[in-house]
């Protein structure tokens, strides 16, 4: 082992190493691209034909800047190939890396399945002496109890025949301030070599610190820590949120102000509910986890609750307002602004706009959509198209509810838009991109997140 470990180790210093990523998403394609930057040569895998066909193309369908100015040049240069079967590519390589899904069935427990197939597949092409690094997020245990007896289900023994590490991703869909090599990376391998050869693999093709600690299980539950962290501290400023609209105070204000602490704060924005493809869902891995132990996370428990409010919660306000104004629900005209989780981005799972457009339908009340990054979107058996433009969506319509906090929706002229409302128009700012005054300004009656 020590001989096969050094020369693996050697083959990474010296660039000569195949990495093989196994799963070419949102953490998949940029993972590729870094390790290709740095000089090796990369063996893509997908099981989807089509997505396997575009990398071919040198075609990035990632929202990610960094991708999609490299890959084109690294896939014409030979540094990128991608392929539909393991069997053609982890035989070839040193290092394999699994950026696999893993959802949450309908009953809210962990889906293992993708991770579990590929350990299965992987156990019979660990030929000779390989790095074996799983990103996928899971809960504390995923890689010692149900990946590794699968890889060794062929006969081989992780620390012996192979180097076996957990390193979650840290990916920020979107955000182009952060991208895949600044961000620091956490290594907990199943032995110090395996951790050692994580470390150096990382240290290769990152820019940012590579952080060591004891174990897969920790590295698992930093992962774990980190989405609870946002989940419970979002569902809080939600809480907050609301009742600082009863008592008439406004909460944004509030949490600037607080946000000038330079230590023990750190802040959180409310908002009409909580989307995306980690922190709606990570939680309730861990949530799995601690009910297996007979440990319920009651905080957990209490901030799904209190973040699937926040639609219903949304909509009951805007129709409490326009009642007010003496506008039947019923034959009112709503626009709703983004159908994405988060702006800039056209990934729309888990969007609170989906909740919104639910209720809204539930209730019989009439909705246009649009959004500048997302063509159509189907709820349940109805599918929304977005209009042509953000001004053909408010043609008619008696509100306006900003539901993401795309760019367009900063820019626009308030008083241009309210021109192409039915009287007396409400705008519900739920991401507070627009201030009241700018609002009210314009002729609206202002409805925001935690604000009165």
């Amino acid at each position: 082992m020590a001989d096969s470990a050094s020369v693996l180790a050697d083959r990474i210093s010296s660039k000569n190493a195949t990495v093989c990523v196994i799963g070419l998403g949102y953490v998949g394609v940029p993972l590729a691209v870094a390790s290709a930057q740095a000089g090796f040569s990369v063996l893509g895998v997908d099981v989807d034909e089509n997505k396997v066909e575009q990398i071919s193309r040198g075609v990035c369908y990632v929202e990610d800047k960094y991708s999609e100015e490299l890959l084109p040049s690294l896939v014409s240069s030979g540094k990128i190939k991608a392929f539909t079967k393991m069997s053609e590519a982890v035989p070839r390589s040193d290092i394999a890396i699994i950026c696999v899904p893993t959802p949450l069935k309908k009953d809210g427990d962990p889906d293992l399945s993708f991770l579990k197939s590929v350990a299965k597949s992987l156990s019979g092409l660990l030929t000779d002496y390989k790095l074996i690094v799983v990103e996928s997020t899971s809960y504390p245990g995923t890689t010692q109890e149900v990946f590794r007896p699968l890889l060794e289900r062929g006969g081989k023994t992780a620390g012996k025949d192979f180097a076996l590490v957990y390193s979650p991703e840290r990916i920020d869909y979107g955000n182009a301030s952060f991208g895949v090599r600044s961000i620091p990376k956490v290594v907990g391998g199943v032995d110090e070599e395996s951790t050692r050869l994580g470390a150096a693999f990382y240290t290769a093709i990152l820019q940012a610190k590579v952080v060591t600690v004891s174990g897969p299980s920790v590295a698992e539950a930093t992962k774990m820590l980190e989405n609870v962290f946002r989940y419970v501290n979002i569902a809080l400023v939600n809480e907050l949120a609301v009742l600082h609209e009863i008592l008439g105070v406004d909460f944004i204000e509030a949490i600037d102000a607080a946000a000038t602490k330079p230590f023990g704060f750190m802040a959180h924005y409310p908002g009409p509910g909580v989307g995306g493809h980690c922190i709606p869902k990570d939680p309730f891995y861990l949530v799995y986890k601690a009910k297996k132990a007979g440990f319920p996370l009651r905080m957990v428990s209490t901030a799904e609750v209190l973040n699937n409010g926040m639609p219903k919660h949304t909509v009951d306000r805007l129709l409490g307002v326009l009642r007010k104004v003496k506008k039947n629900p019923r034959r009112v005209k709503v626009a709703l602004w983004g159908l994405s989780y988060k702006g800039g981005v056209k990934d729309t799972r888990r969007s609170p706009s989906v909740d919104l457009l639910k209720i809204f339908r539930r209730l019989g009340v009439k909705v246009v959509v649009y959004d500048p990054f997302v063509g159509t979107i189907k709820v349940g058996s109805v599918q929304y198209t977005s209009t042509g433009s953000l001004l053909d969506s408010v043609k008619g319509v008696d509100a306006v509810v900003i539901a993401t906090n795309h760019a367009a929706f900063r820019q626009v002229d308030l008083s241009v838009v309210k021109a192409q409302m039915n009287p007396d128009p409400v705008l519900f700012d739920t991401r507070n991109l627009r201030t009241r005054a700018e609002c009210e300004g314009a002729g609206f009656t202002y409805l925001a997140t935690g604000r009165p």
